[in-house]
């Protein structure tokens, strides 16, 4: 149609430039304001179709807006649940591991107060013994302050990043587990070189290194080995920190161990596992720009975490 009016407006312009009959002229004129009509017609009720789709277009957008929005929301607030039952699930193992931490210190201070009593009654008790007592009293309570402390420690969050040893880092949680390590016959081997360090937070690392050794001590008490050891090594490679966390607890099902950092996935018997400690520390290695990776060994499994300079 358009096409039609433009060559008709084209044909007036030509008569009336070169026509000298009026009525030829006036002809003309009368054809142009009809075509000039139907084009307007035209032109409107395109503008009115290009309105409706614009109308729809912009219903359809708010509409996948508001479903992002939704969906955005849920896996956040997903998130948040799967953290927080992580951190409760790491709180409990750690009331345990400080119950355990004090146990040994305070039987030892009442045995100490008992032989007190008795020593002074017999008449042993002199400026030395009293001495040996205090320092040995001391220490006692020193080790359960220091407890307490990384107790405290690990579950407060940390605002800023930071420059960390990850030796510190594995030292503060081999603090809080010392007594579990014992308790369950643990070798327990760290090989790792002094100035390794680690930009981001710590205690978010400490939650990680816990849920590694929790799992594996899960994991002999589960398959009954007799000789237990983990080694944590970590080295330089390039631009990368290498993290290697190895036990020799039989390894990983292989029904599991290529769905073993998602959430809800765990090895362990019906109601000991929740199945989100492996999630939470791929969050955690992801949050700070690396990658973990699991594979068996010949005698169990080995954690690989992989973080750049």
């Amino acid at each position: 149609m358009i096409d039609e009016n433009q060559k008709l407006i084209d044909e007036i312009i030509s008569l009336s430039h070169h026509s000298k009959t009026p009525e030829l002229y006036k002809s003309s004129c009368d054809s142009l304001i009809i075509a000039t009509a139907k084009l307007i017609e035209v032109y409107n009720e395109q503008k009115k179709k290009t309105t409706r789709i614009e109308k729809n277009n912009a219903t359809f957008l708010r509409q996948v807006d508001k479903r992002n929005i939704v969906q955005n929301a849920t896996s956040t607030k997903k998130d948040m649940m799967l953290k927080q039952q992580s951190k409760m699930a790491a709180m409990g193992e750690m009331m345990d591991a400080v119950a355990h931490q004090w146990k040994q210190p305070l039987n030892s201070l009442t045995m100490m107060n008992d032989m007190l009593v008795d020593d002074f009654k017999d008449g042993l008790v002199d400026v030395e013994y009293i001495n040996d007592m205090t320092e040995t009293s001391h220490m006692q309570i020193s080790h359960m302050v220091n407890t307490l402390n990384e107790f405290r420690t690990f579950f407060r969050p940390s605002k800023n990043a930071d420059n960390f040893l990850i030796k510190d880092c594995v030292s503060s949680v081999e603090v809080l587990m010392k007594d579990e390590l014992i308790k369950n016959n643990i070798n327990l081997k760290v090989e790792i070189k002094d100035n390794i360090s680690i930009y981001g937070f710590i205690n978010e690392f400490k939650h990680l290194f816990l849920n590694l050794l929790s799992n594996s001590i899960d994991a002999f008490n589960e398959k009954k080995v007799q000789q237990r050891e983990i080694v944590i090594q970590a080295y330089t490679q390039s631009d990368k920190n290498i993290i290697e966390f190895k036990d020799n607890a039989l390894g990983i099902p292989k029904r599991v161990i290529a769905d073993i950092f998602k959430p809800n996935v765990t090895t362990k018997q019906d109601g000991k596992g929740t199945g989100i400690g492996l999630y939470m520390s791929s969050q955690i290695v992801k949050k700070h720009n690396g990658l973990i990776n699991v594979q068996n060994t010949q005698d169990g499994a080995i954690f690989t975490i992989i973080i750049k300079n």
